[in-house]
């Protein structure tokens, strides 16, 4: 069963070896209520307006989960993220955005890198 983990922003938080490609709202909205109620979606959402952004879309719940995303071997990654940077990082908490103001992007995650080696540098 692969894992839909699901995030607001494009990060990489593992290595390994991460395709992103940017989707509709559309899609995007069916994939999560689709792992929804495969019992597979696991949210990483740090700001509850994006996780209601993401309810309203998708009509499913969204739980804030503010902790560090821990990433499975493998696992498919849903990205809801505003299209632009916050100037003040203190007024986060207090945006309001519209449907307009998100994105929405869809990665496939794999942490066996070995196989797509950047450079022969160990850690």
């Amino acid at each position: 069963m692969t894992i839909t983990i699901l995030l607001n922003s494009a990060m990489m938080p593992d290595e390994g070896l991460y395709i992103l490609q940017r989707v509709s709202r559309e899609f995007f909205a069916e994939l999560i209520a689709d792992a929804h109620r495969r019992g597979n979606l696991r949210s990483y959402i740090g700001y509850p307006e994006t996780a209601r952004h993401i309810e309203r879309i998708a009509r499913v719940p969204i739980h804030v989960n503010r902790a560090a995303t821990q990433l499975p071997e493998q696992a498919l990654i849903a990205i809801c993220k505003l299209k632009y940077r916050v100037s003040d990082p203190a007024t986060k908490g207090q945006l309001q955005p519209g449907d307009e103001d998100y994105e929405y992007f869809v990665a496939t995650y794999d942490r066996d890198h070995m196989r797509w080696r950047v450079c022969d540098e160990q850690s």
